[in-house]
C-alpha cells in the first residue's frame, strides 16, 4: 500500500511540474529595436523560458513571420524540420535557425545578407504550447555608408583631410588615426540630424609621415558599428618645411637690422623735421620764388627785341617767357651759409 501512494504522489508531481512549466513559459525577445547595416548578417533573438528548468524547444513548432507581408511566413520549423514550402521568396536562403542551441530554448532568426526591404516587425510565434505565447522584434537596416575623405586645403603645417558619413542610426563618434594606429589631434566634429538619421563632418591637419596613410573611423557605440576608410596623400602635397639654418637667419636679421633699421629709421625723420621747423622759426631758412621757365601764353602775346615771347607784357631778364601767377618755390644757400 506504501509504494502505491508513493507511486501515485510522484505521478501527480510530475504533472504538476510539467503543468507549471507550461504555464510558466515565456518567449523573451528584444526590446530595443535590432539595427544592421546593409550587407550585414543580423540575428533576431527569441529564447523559451521557463521558471523551473530549461526548456527544450527542439520538438517545438516555431514560425517566423513578417505580418506585412503576402506571404507572411519568414522561417517555418516542425517536427524538428524546416518547412519552407510557403516561405515568402524575398527570404528564400537568407534563414535559419540555431538547431544545436534549441536544446536550450533558443529559437532566434539568423537572416543573411540583410537588405533595406528586411526592415520591420518580426513575430516570433510558438503554436505548440498549451497557450501559444509570442514576442517581437524590430529590425532597422541602414544603407552601408562609409565615410569619405577629402582633401579641402593646405596651411603651413600640413594638409587638411575632411571626413563625413551620412545616414547614420545612432549618434556616432569619429577618430583620425595614423598608420600606426595612434589617434590624431582634431578639430571638434560637428553632427547634424535630418529625419531621424544622422551625419557627422570633421577635419584633421596632417603632417608629413612614412607612408602618408591616414584613417577616418567612425563609430556608433549603442549598435556597436564600427567603419573606417583611409586615404593615401602624396609627398607633392605636403609643403615643403623652411630650413633650420634660414629660420635662424631670418629671425637674427629682424632683431638686428630690420626691427633696428625701423627704429633708427623713424628717429632720424622726427629730427630732420624738428631741425627744419626750428630753421624756419627763427629765420635761418627761407624760401624763394623761382620764375617758371615754360612759355604760357594768358590772351596777348608780345615779341621782345630777342624775339622771344612775352605773357601780358611781363619782361623777364633773361629773355624767358614766364606765366602770369605761376611761380616756383626754391631756395638757395651760399657756400658761407647764407640764405638767397
Amino acid at each position: 500500500m506504501d509504494g502505491y501512494w508513493m507511486s501515485a504522489i510522484c505521478l501527480l508531481m510530475t504533472c504538476l511540474s510539467v503543468c507549471s512549466a507550461q504555464n510558466g513559459v515565456q518567449v523573451v525577445g528584444q526590446t530595443e529595436p535590432v539595427l544592421a547595416v546593409e550587407g550585414d548578417d543580423v540575428i533576431l533573438p527569441c529564447t523559451l523560458r521557463s521558471s523551473y528548468r530549461p526548456l527544450y524547444a527542439v520538438d517545438e513548432s516555431v514560425e517566423w513571420q513578417r505580418n506585412d507581408l503576402k506571404p507572411k511566413k519568414v522561417h517555418f520549423y516542425r517536427s524538428r524540420e524546416d518547412y519552407n514550402a510557403d516561405q515568402n521568396p524575398v527570404y528564400r536562403g537568407r534563414t535559419s535557425l540555431f538547431k544545436e542551441e534549441m536544446r536550450n530554448g533558443n529559437v532566434s532568426l539568423k537572416l543573411t545578407n540583410v537588405k533595406l526591404s528586411d526592415s520591420g516587425t518580426y513575430t516570433c510565434f510558438i503554436p505548440t504550447l498549451k497557450e501559444p505565447i509570442q514576442t517581437n522584434s524590430e529590425l532597422i537596416v541602414v544603407p552601408a555608408s562609409q565615410p569619405e575623405i577629402v582633401i579641402v586645403g593646405l596651411n603651413l603645417t600640413g594638409v587638411i583631410l575632411q571626413c563625413e558619413a551620412r545616414g547614420l542610426v545612432r549618434k556616432p563618434e569619429m577618430l583620425w588615426l595614423n598608420s600606426d594606429g595612434v589617434i590624431l589631434p582634431a578639430n571638434e566634429p560637428t553632427l547634424t540630424e535630418t529625419e531621424g538619421r544622422y551625419t557627422v563632418r570633421g577635419n584633421v591637419t596632417v603632417q608629413k609621415t612614412d607612408n602618408n596613410t591616414f584613417t577616418c573611423r567612425v563609430r556608433q557605440q549603442l549598435m556597436k558599428h564600427t567603419m573606417e576608410t583611409q586615404i593615401h596623400v602624396s609627398d607633392l602635397m605636403f609643403p615643403e618645411p623652411f630650413p633650420e639654418p634660414f629660420l635662424e637667419l631670418n629671425c637674427s636679421w629682424w632683431s638686428g637690422w630690420g626691427f633696428g633699421g625701423l627704429t633708427w629709421g623713424l628717429i632720424v625723420l622726427v629730427v630732420g623735421a624738428v631741425v627744419l621747423c626750428i630753421l624756419t622759426r627763427f629765420g635761418l631758412l627761407h624760401w624763394r620764388t623761382v620764375p617758371n621757365s615754360d612759355p604760357q601764353t594768358n590772351g596777348t602775346t608780345s615779341q621782345n627785341g630777342d624775339g622771344d615771347a612775352l605773357t601780358n607784357g611781363t619782361t623777364p631778364h633773361n629773355g624767358d617767357a614766364l606765366t602770369n601767377g605761376d611761380a616756383r618755390s626754391d631756395f638757395l644757400l651760399h657756400e658761407d651759409g647764407s640764405v638767397v
